[in-house]
């Protein structure tokens, strides 16, 4: 990707989307700050799916190496045919209304895993649950992690390809997820005191199964009346294009600008890195005025 089309790597320090090992990232939360810090980031957002286990070792971390943690998470929801993300940052993570809820979310991942694992099973795969759960060493259970299990038994040379083979929509071992929607996830944010964000509205080539949101247009002025904050608009491996024209729906809605890496660590190959990618300082000024003025 040419210097026009991102923002040039010795500018950025800032990533607003990344993961550890607490959910499907490969890094603990330790590790991944560390890594951060050493690519010349100083603030970061760890945005886990559907948990913050992960927040209070980072926090820990990133305080010792005079780095900025901003207290993330990522929810899953369903929108028609559209799965669609929803971030949150300056995230109460000891809000005891927030984690009931979470907890119920990765109960319905745990349920889609099973019964993934069963479908492989089913067509000759020889995978099994207690594999994926290996893997996932305790952390909230996502189709990543069966998708590990695929390239460790050797069905896939990687994760990306054991998602386009196998567990993307059309593949034999989908399974939809029941998964609240985009409304509500917003609303639980805000009732938490924290910031939502639309992620990765557009396709990415890089990222197994992501998938532009087909309806958009429909869902944006639904979920800005709900609270919606900010949207990605510097994500992963967008090109120029991709970005301006976010960059038109965020000045249309009056939503900051934010973006990242959405690092996993996953070994796919030309996955962004952190501090490949993310938003420029005045849109990470926006966001924090907006979370101090949450609390």
């Amino acid at each position: 990707m040419g210097p026009s089309e991102r923002i040039a790597m010795d500018q950025i320090e800032v990533d607003l989307h990344l993961h550890t090992n607490y959910s499907d990232g490969a890094l603990s939360p330790a590790e991944l700050v560390q890594l951060c810090f050493e690519r010349g980031l100083r603030t970061i957002a760890i945005t886990d799916h559907d948990t913050t286990f992960g927040l209070p070792e980072a926090q820990i971390h990133a305080c010792k190496l005079g780095m900025k943690l901003i207290n993330g998470i990522e929810l899953g929801t369903q929108y028609m045919e559209d799965e669609v993300h929803i971030l949150g940052y300056g995230v109460d993570f000891q809000d005891s209304r927030l984690q009931e809820k979470l907890s119920t979310l990765r109960e319905g991942r745990l349920s889609r895993g099973r019964k993934i694992v069963e479908k492989l099973s089913a067509i000759g795969i020889k995978i099994t649950w207690e594999q994926v759960e290996t893997i996932a060493n305790g952390a909230s259970v996502g189709r990543p992690h069966v998708a590990m299990a695929l390239v460790q038994l050797g069905y896939s040379v990687n994760i990306k390809e054991a998602f386009t083979n196998y567990l993307n929509v059309d593949a034999p071992g989908f399974v939809p997820r029941e998964m609240t929607t985009p409304v509500e996830a917003v609303k639980i944010l805000k009732e938490n005191g924290s910031i939502p964000v639309l992620a990765h509205p557009l396709l990415s080539n890089t990222k197994s199964g992501r998938k532009s949101i087909e309806n958009l247009d429909d869902l944006l002025p639904q979920i800005c009346e709900a609270g919606l904050e900010g949207i990605e608009v510097f994500y992963g491996d967008y090109n120029s294009s991709q970005i301006s024209y976010i960059s038109q729906i965020a000045e249309k809605y009056s939503l900051i600008k934010c973006g990242g890496s959405d690092y996993h660590n996953s070994e796919n190959p030309d996955d962004p890195h952190p501090g490949d990618v993310g938003p420029p300082k005045h849109s990470l000024d926006q966001l924090c005025l907006a979370i101090s003025r949450a609390s």
